[in-house]
């Protein structure tokens, strides 16, 4: 007993010792204790423009469909951005594109603040306009991973490369639930319109804090974005690499999936607050979802092995399926809050687990593409999902619109299911 036990007690301080909380610390030597934080709070305009467009413009018009309409054009819009960021990761002059973005965001807003006061709910004026806001709209999630690439291969600390990329999986969560906060506190304090006027001079200081931080100093590490490949000389050959493909493939449609069930739960919240004149608290209930979603990602944010990362995909894309289903109970406000409680831990570490996947589907550099892309397809499925949950909620009533997380959720774990499936028939030694 005593041979055994001994070994078990070191293996569970091992695992202490790779948690979350250790990564944080390891993360903040090599990067300025302040560097993880900013992670954070550069995240923040991402999601308090689309949340101040949704409540702005369905206040505006009373039309939940047309505010996720906007909210989604301006999250399309962002994920084109996001997508030009990681083609630039080629280039070494990636970081004057960023300061055009900072320019020309404070006044894309600008211009959309004079069309909703201006033109009211008209859709010709306001989809044009919410796009390009978008299209100016930073995704910081990509800077920050493309950063720390550069800075933790100035400092020679190739080892923590994978903890950085967890860790900005859970800033994704953590930034979420701040940003619903601060949009939810500034709409019922001073209006829907006051959520992008700070969303705007908070995105300015993200990026000259960014371009200012010492690690914009560091020769960028470059990513090919489309390396060329040589072809597979034999039938075998070719047929394996379908397979790395298809393993590459799963965890983007895991993504759209996941951000699918995030933005048709904001969507049916949307439908669900407007049937209930409270429209201007959408964010709020939103942060609750946000507030488990953002703890269980911490949780789950612990160093694992490819298998149990695998394991833990399926499981909490099936656990999301059967939180998607409550959303069809709540009559009230009370019934809504604690149903969007037990949906939001079942999404953070199908989030951690995704992106933890994608960065194991591709070899170095590759798998910052494959993760860039992951991030682009999330939010081109919240864009999906929201929409499409808003407009069948306005349309047939709230309880339509839940359907569509449970649709989303089911997409999660199919990809998950698929992909468990394809790489037992991929992995080395596995039958053919």
């Amino acid at each position: 007993m005593p041979s055994t036990s001994a070994p078990q007690l070191l293996g569970r301080l091992s695992t202490a010792a790779r948690g979350p909380l250790a990564d944080s610390r390891r993360l903040a030597a090599a990067g300025g204790a302040l560097y993880p934080v900013l992670t954070l709070l550069v995240r923040l305009p991402q999601t308090m423009v689309p949340l101040g467009v949704l409540t702005t413009v369905a206040l505006a018009s009373g039309s939940p469909a047309l505010g996720a309409l906007c909210a989604a054009a301006v999250t399309v819009g962002s994920a084109l951005c996001g997508l030009a960021m990681g083609a630039a990761a080629t280039s070494r002059r990636r970081w004057p594109g960023l300061l055009l973005v900072g320019v020309f965001n404070p006044l894309a807003v600008w211009w959309l603040l004079r069309v909703l006061a201006a033109q009211g709910a008209e859709p010709a004026a306001l989809l044009p306009a919410c796009l390009l806001t978008g299209f100016v709209l930073p995704q910081m999630g990509v800077v920050c991973r493309l950063r720390w690439q550069s800075l933790l291969a100035g400092s020679d600390r190739g080892d923590l490369l994978e903890p950085s990329q967890r860790h900005e999986s859970v800033m994704d969560a953590v930034g979420t639930v701040l940003a619903a906060g601060l949009a939810g506190l500034l709409a019922e304090r001073l209006g829907p319109a006051a959520v992008l006027a700070v969303a705007a001079a908070l995105t300015v200081v993200s990026v000259a804090v960014l371009l200012l931080h010492p690690s914009a100093r560091l020769p960028p590490v470059l990513v090919p974005w489309a390396p060329g490949t040589p072809p597979a000389p034999t039938h075998a050959a070719r047929q394996r690499r379908r397979r790395q493909s298809e393993l590459r493939l799963l965890p983007v449609v895991g993504a759209v999936g996941l951000g699918a069930l995030v933005g048709s739960v904001l969507g049916a919240v949307v439908v669900f607050a407007s049937s209930v004149d409270a429209v201007v608290s959408v964010s709020w209930l939103y942060a609750v979802a946000g507030l488990t979603s953002a703890a269980a990602a911490v949780l789950a944010s612990a160093p694992v092995g490819a298998g149990r990362l695998r394991n833990r995909w399926v499981v909490t894309a099936a656990a999301s399926v059967l939180a998607a289903m409550l959303l069809s109970v709540p009559d009230d406000a009370a019934g809504m809050v604690l149903v969007l409680a037990l949906v939001g831990p079942t999404v953070g570490p199908v989030l951690v687990a995704v992106h933890g996947i994608a960065d194991q589907a591709a070899q170095r550099p590759r798998a910052t593409v494959l993760t860039t892309v992951t991030t682009s397809a999330m939010s081109v499925g919240i864009a999906a999902g929201l929409v499409l949950s808003a407009w069948s909620g306005e349309q047939w009533g709230y309880r339509t619109a839940a359907l569509w997380p449970v649709l989303s959720a089911s997409v999660v774990l199919a990809a998950a299911l698929r992909y468990v499936h394809r790489w037992q028939r991929t992995a080395p030694g596995a039958g053919r």
